[in-house]
Order: C-alpha cells, then structure tokens, then sequence
C-alpha cells in the first residue's frame, strides 16, 4: 500500500505511515517520500544516517542521498560521493550507468551555478576531469570543458588516466588529439600509446608537433589553396576548416609529402558532394596531380572518420 501511495506521488500520506525507523527498507522509502515532498533539508539529515546503517538499500539510500545533495546545491559533497562509490572494486552494472549519469549532470549543474562567480579554471577540480575521463559514457559538452580546463592544470597529476583513455578503442578518436595536445604544451616526456581507427601509434608528446603545427598542414592546403583560390575563395575557406578537422581525426598518423595531392583532392572532393556540387575526377586528376583510384580509396579512409 505505501509503495502504491508513493507510485501516486501522496507523498505525505506514506511518509505517515512510515515509522519504523529501525528497518531499512522503511528508512530508504522515507527518503524517497522526502524528496518527492521538496523536504531536502530532512532528507539530509535522515538519509546520512540511512546510509551509514545501509545493507540490502544501500545503493538506492545512496542514490537519493546524491539527489538530496544536488538539490540543496551542496555540489562538491555530492560529487565526492559519487567518486568514492565509482572507484570501488565492484558495483552493480545498473548503477554504476546511474551514478555515472548524476556525476555528469552535477558537474553541469555546478558549472552553471559556479559560472558567473568563479573563473574559468576554477569550475572543475582535476579529480572531478579525471573522474569524467574514465566514463565511457560520458556527456560531450562536459568531456570538452573538462579538456578546455584541463590546460590550466598540471596533467601530470592523472598520466594513468590519460594513458588509459589514449588507448582505449572506445574513446573519441578528437578528443584524444585534444588531450595529445595538452600533453605537448605541458612538455610531458612519456612514451604513450594512442589508438585511431584500429590503428596503435607509440608516441612522446616531447617530441611532437601540435597538429596544425605539423608540415603536412601547410602542404595539404598549399594544394588547395593553387587549386581554389582564384576561382572559388568561399570553398576554399570550408576546405581549410575540414582539413584542420581531418589532421585533428588523424592525428598522430604520419602523412608524407606525396600524398599531399590526394589528401587535398579527397577533401576538395568531398566539400563540393555536400554542397550537392557536381565532381569531375578528370578534373580533380589534373588540379592535384594524382589519379582518380587514389582518389576513390582516400574517400573510402575519410568515410571512417565520420562515421
């Protein structure tokens, strides 16, 4: 009956019937009832004991625990929480997606509620970037301010982790040029793996070049540029703007010098068939001195980067 009452949100009418204090299903369902009733202050106090005296609830005690904490604004607690209980050997599949979940909307949340009262650097802790770092799952705009804010701190401070993400099929294959880079500027002298597109590169950051830094950048829109320039200033422009998006995917890939042309043609080519543009290969052929096979089997590789 309770569990119905609660299931139609009359809230106040379970929490009345729940008193027995001493059993921890009463004490969890309590919590939920307190919530649902805005009562957070209460939901605090009740919820730090029924966590502290949780055994078969404890993750649900938990979860509503770090909901209490979010809505009363106490961000840092919360997020403490939920790093301490994602970084335990073992924790159920279901909620491990759950707290992963509330960990990236919290870091939102306090982004926003930090935002006009701290400086940039100051919103995300590098426990908190490190902690995103290992979410497989983790939200897009949270990934690329954690990167954003991560140059004002020491990388150093979470190389395994980053070592762990460069290598990992499974991560954005932008984001870890992104990270390469900051690798870079903070001169790390580590030899790192770094996977792309099923391919491992084994790399030092010491030794690199950031990726529009590299001669390969000049080269390819050097091409571009003989090509478009005079006849066509607009695509040559968006043809500027894909490549620097191509050497980013890429990146650390080598790129030698004789396939300059194709690469420039390639991204000509492919430019002009999203603008509903009709392509002429003879063309292209002549304009980057390379044949259209080379070209077609280019197109087949830049396929992969969008997918």
């Amino acid at each position: 009956m309770i569990e119905s009452l609660i299931a139609q949100q009359q809230y106040q009418d379970a929490l009345d019937m729940l008193t027995d204090m001493n059993d921890e299903k009463t004490r969890y369902l309590r919590l939920v009832c307190l919530v649902g009733l805005g009562e957070y202050v209460k939901a605090k106090a009740e919820g730090m004991y029924a966590k502290s005296q949780a055994t078969d609830t404890y993750y649900d005690v938990v979860s509503m625990y770090v909901t209490t904490l979010k809505e009363l604004g106490e961000f840092e607690e919360a997020i403490q929480l939920l790093i301490e209980e994602l970084s335990m050997p073992y924790i159920p599949y279901q909620y491990e997606n759950l707290f992963n979940t509330a960990y990236d909307q919290i870091l939102l949340e306090k982004q926003e509620a930090n935002y006009e009262v701290e400086s940039k650097n100051q919103i995300f802790s590098i426990e908190e970037i490190e902690q995103i770092l290992k979410n497989k799952e983790c939200n897009d705009d949270l990934l690329y301010m954690a990167l954003d804010q991560l140059q004002q701190l020491n990388i150093r401070l979470i190389i395994p982790t980053i070592k762990d993400y460069l290598r990992s099929p499974d991560r954005h294959f932008f984001a870890k040029s992104l990270l390469i880079e900051i690798l870079i500027e903070q001169q790390v002298d580590e030899d790192i793996e770094v996977e792309k597109f099923g391919y491992v590169y084994d790399v030092n950051p010491s030794y690199m070049s950031l990726v529009l830094e590299q001669s390969q950048y000049e080269g390819i829109f050097t091409y571009l540029e003989t090509a478009l320039e005079n006849d066509n200033p607009s695509l040559l422009e968006q043809c500027r703007e894909y490549l620097e998006y191509y050497l980013y995917s890429i990146y650390p890939k080598d790129i030698y010098e004789e396939e300059y042309g194709v690469i420039a043609a390639t991204i000509h080519y492919y430019i002009m068939t999203l603008q509903y543009m009709d392509v002429d290969f003879d063309d292209l052929e002549v304009m980057y001195h390379c044949e259209r096979e080379e070209i077609e089997q280019e197109i087949l590789a830049l396929k992969q980067i969008e997918c």
